[in-house]
C-alpha cells in the first residue's frame, strides 16, 4: 500500500474519530434526559446509575397528563410561536425585499442596524416592554408575547433574508416587470417562491426562538393558563430540590415539537432554484 494511501486512511480515520466522540458528547445528555423520563422515582437517586435502568414507567408521563397542567403550557407555546413565526417572517420578508430592492434615503442605516438590534441583550428591554404592554392592557396574556417576540426575531430574519434575497438574480426580478407585475407581484410570484429553502430556514429558526424563550415568558406571564412550556418546566423545580421524573419527561415532551419541524423544513432545505433561470 502507498505510503500517501496509508497517511489519507490514517486522516480519515482520525477525523471520524473525532466527529464520534463530539457526538457522543452531543447525544448523551439527550439519552440520559430521555432515561431519566423512563425511570422510576425510587431509582432516580441511586449513587451509581447505570446507563440503562433495571425497570422502566410510564408513570411521569402520566402524571403529566393528568395531574399536572403541562398540556395547557404546550399548547400556549404552540399558540405563540406559531403566530409569531408568522408575523415575524412576513415583516421580515417585507423589510428585506425592500432593503435589497427598493431605493429610499436611509436603506443602507437601517440593513447595518438590523445586526445590531438583534446583538442587543433582551435582558434590558423586559422593564420597558413589561410597562408597554401593561399600559396596552396585556399583562398576565400570552398575546404580550405576539408583541414583544417579533422584536427580537425580526431582526434575526432579516439580517438572514437580507443576504439571500442579495443572491437571487435581479433580471429574474426585471424581466417580471417588464411583463407588466407590480413590485409586489414580482415579489410573491418570483422572489418569494425562489427564496422559499431561505424563508423555510429562517421560519424555522423563529419558531425555535420563540419556544424556547424563557425572560419574556416569565415576566409577561404569571398566571398558569397564560404560561408558556418553559415557565411550566422550570415550575417542576422547588427551591433546591426537583422532581425529577417531572422534569425530564417534561423536557422530553417540550423537545419534540422544535425535532418534528426540523424534520419536515428538510425537504425545502434545498439551493440553486435559481440556477439557469437567466439565459
Amino acid at each position: 500500500m502507498k505510503r500517501s494511501t496509508v497517511k489519507k486512511i490514517r486522516k480519515m480515520t482520525i477525523i471520524y474519530a473525532i466527529v464520534f466522540i463530539f457526538t457522543i458528547w452531543t447525544l448523551f445528555p439527550v439519552y440520559w434526559m430521555v432515561k431519566s423520563s423512563f425511570t422510576p422515582n425510587d431509582l432516580m437517586y441511586t449513587p451509581n446509575p447505570g446507563l440503562v435502568p433495571d425497570t422502566w414507567t410510564l408513570s411521569h408521563y402520566k402524571d403529566l397528563f393528568h395531574k399536572t397542567k403541562f398540556m395547557n403550557f404546550v399548547k400556549n407555546s404552540l399558540y405563540v410561536a406559531s403566530l409569531v413565526t408568522v408575523i415575524s417572517v412576513s415583516i421580515s420578508i417585507l423589510g428585506s425585499y425592500s432593503m435589497t430592492r427598493l431605493r429610499y434615503r436611509g436603506r443602507i442605516f437601517f440593513s447595518q442596524s438590523i445586526i445590531y438590534t438583534y446583538l442587543l441583550p433582551t435582558a434590558v428591554l423586559f422593564i420597558p416592554m413589561y410597562v408597554a404592554v401593561s399600559k396596552l392592557g396585556l399583562s398576565d396574556n400570552k398575546n404580550a408575547l405576539l408583541i414583544v417576540y417579533p422584536t427580537i426575531i425580526v431582526p434575526y430574519c432579516c439580517y438572514m433574508l437580507i443576504s439571500y434575497f442579495k443572491a437571487i438574480p435581479k433580471e429574474l426580478e426585471e424581466a417580471a416587470l417588464i411583463d407588466g407585475c407590480s413590485s409586489l407581484q414580482a415579489l410573491f410570484r418570483i422572489i418569494i417562491p425562489i427564496a422559499s429553502p431561505g424563508i423555510a430556514v429562517v421560519s424555522t429558526f423563529a419558531f425555535t426562538l420563540a419556544w424556547n424563550e424563557y425572560l419574556y415568558a416569565l415576566v409577561l406571564t404569571t398566571s398558569p393558563g397564560q404560561q408558556t412550556v418553559n415557565i411550566g418546566i422550570s415550575g417542576f423545580k422547588f427551591s433546591d430540590q426537583a422532581v425529577w421524573g417531572l422534569l425530564m419527561g417534561s423536557s422530553v415532551i417540550a423537545s419534540l415539537p422544535a425535532i418534528l419541524l426540523y424534520f419536515l423544513a428538510q425537504r425545502f432545505l434545498k439551493s440553486g432554484l435559481a440556477a439557469g433561470g437567466v439565459k
